[in-house]
């Protein structure tokens, strides 16, 4: 009798241990693709089948959330879902990538590109409020943060202090190759009122 209960106890912290191990990996990674929706029924459906793929392979390793949020130019994304391709965790296989960089570009040039045309046109801010709201709307808190919100790895605070205007906006477009930084399709006033915020960062 005593070693059933001694076995149930064990079973039973073993159990656990390995429920709370599960949680904490789907915090990290995300555990569905259902983590972010986005309406793609208007998407030609060579399009909607890419974001099918996406959903279902992307989420194996990581939450969709930062890939739907992120931008990049159509050849930025092509690289970023190889980069991923070569991953040794990943399981896509050409046709696959192919599909889901399809998607991701298309999802920029028009979900993405509409949603900035709304900020600007309905926005009677300064260019430094529009150019906050654009910060979001470009994804860039995924991979920086602004007084402690956002990715705290490349903190923004202070930049105005560290780059001109000029080396901030071919910073965006045109990062140094081997950057961290991903190349990015931004509009002109789009670009002006995203730098004239980041100036604002003491």
């Amino acid at each position: 009798m005593r070693q059933i209960v001694l076995w149930r106890a064990a079973f039973a912290a073993s159990l656990t241990a390995l429920l709370a191990f599960g949680a904490s990996a789907a915090a990290q990674f995300g555990s569905h693709p259902d983590e972010m929706k986005i309406d793609v029924s208007a998407y030609p459906a060579e399009v909607q089948s890419g974001y099918r793929v996406f959903a279902n392979k992307c989420s194996e390793c990581h939450g969709l959330d930062s890939s739907l949020k992120q931008s990049r130019s159509t050849k930025g994304w092509i690289d970023e879902v190889h980069r991923m391709q070569a991953m040794a965790s990943a399981h896509i296989n050409d046709r696959e990538a192919d599909a889901i960089a399809k998607f991701l570009a298309y999802d920029e040039s028009h979900r993405k590109a509409a949603s900035r045309a709304a900020i600007s046109a309905h926005s009677d801010n300064s260019s430094e409020a529009i150019g906050k709201q654009m910060f979001e709307s470009y994804g860039c808190s995924s991979c920086h943060s602004v007084a402690g919100q956002g990715n705290t790895a490349s903190a923004l605070d202070g930049i105005r202090n560290k780059r001109t205007a000029e080396e901030l906006k071919k910073l965006i477009v045109s990062p140094p190759s081997g950057s961290a930084m991903p190349a990015m399709d931004v509009p002109a006033k789009d670009l002006d009122n995203l730098v004239a915020y980041l100036l604002t960062l003491k």
